[in-house]
């Protein structure tokens, strides 16, 4: 009995070793931003670049023109099922004015093994139809284990933009490492710059429909689409596809006066299962941003 419950502990190692070296191997979490903020935009395969919402210190930061209302929020992603990968995040964001909002967020990725950590700040800003947002990001990459002990930092900025064509179609841009920045250490390695468009479309009240695609470095273009439909008044469910792998994504989420509670699941080909949660405190009447 003892040697089997080895046995399946080997194996449990084996497969997060497995996880972690396809983490590395792709030199970020997720291609071109390492950590994609909040479960509404898990939900929609995160096709999120050109939505304002509380969530954008992360996703895009021209949506933070878009807020009305400061907030504050964490957020929780279990990914695959696996011990020492989980996201675990905080962020608050503040409207200095009409048109122009800012935001903090914090980010920590894995275990004492191996974490990312991102710390980042921006602001947006809304002049007529245009709203640009610009964010500064301190990475860190640190392994601690029996065989390598590796820490790398690197300042990485990015800029996006939101027009707004209509009162029911906008299109979002977005660069991700604007400056083409590089890790600290002997190797010098590159950060990946990413670059993503796309666009939200409104056709009613209760329906939003989202697309978008990204080219990070050498990989090829991917692609993402989101659904969000308002069932009844506050509750919404979402769908989603991407590419590049071929991921499936659902959500569900619940705007109370002053919560604002998400959840949603993606799948992986090979992987399996990621759960995300997120838990908002809007700080005076909520509204909807957009």
């Amino acid at each position: 009995m003892k040697e089997q419950s080895g046995y399946f502990t080997r194996q449990k190692n084996f497969l997060r070793s497995l996880v972690i070296f396809l983490i590395v191997s792709g030199k970020s979490f997720a291609d071109g931003n390492p950590f994609p903020i909040g479960a509404r935009a898990w939900g929609l395969a995160n096709a999120t670049i050109a939505r304002s919402d509380y969530y954008a210190i992360g996703n895009n930061a021209a949506g933070l023109a878009g807020i009305s209302n400061s907030a504050i929020f964490s957020t929780y992603d279990s990914h695959y099922g696996f011990d020492g990968i989980n996201t675990l995040g905080f962020g608050a964001v503040m409207p200095l004015s009409k048109d122009m909002g800012i935001g903090l967020s914090i980010q920590r990725f894995g275990d004492k093994v191996y974490n990312q950590i991102a710390l980042g700040a921006g602001a947006g800003h809304r002049i007529n139809r245009f709203s640009l947002g610009l964010k500064v990001n301190y990475l860190q990459t640190a392994i601690n284990s029996s065989a390598i002990v590796l820490s790398k930092k690197a300042l990485v900025f990015e800029f996006g933009g939101i027009a707004v064509i209509s009162s029911k179609l906008y299109f979002g841009a977005h660069v991700f490492n604007l400056t083409q920045s590089r890790y600290s250490g002997e190797n010098r390695e590159n950060v990946d710059t990413a670059l993503r468009t796309g666009f939200l479309y409104k056709p009613s009240k209760n329906i939003q429909l989202s697309a978008e695609i990204e080219k990070v470095a050498a990989s090829p273009v991917s692609f993402r689409a989101g659904l969000e439909y308002e069932v009844i008044k506050n509750f919404v469910v979402r769908g989603g596809i991407a590419s590049r792998p071929q991921t499936n994504h659902f959500g569900v989420g619940f705007q109370g006066s002053h919560f604002h509670l998400d959840y949603a699941v993606h799948t992986h080909p090979q992987l399996g299962w990621s759960h995300h949660f997120s838990l908002a405190y809007v700080l005076g009447q909520s509204d909807k941003p957009e």
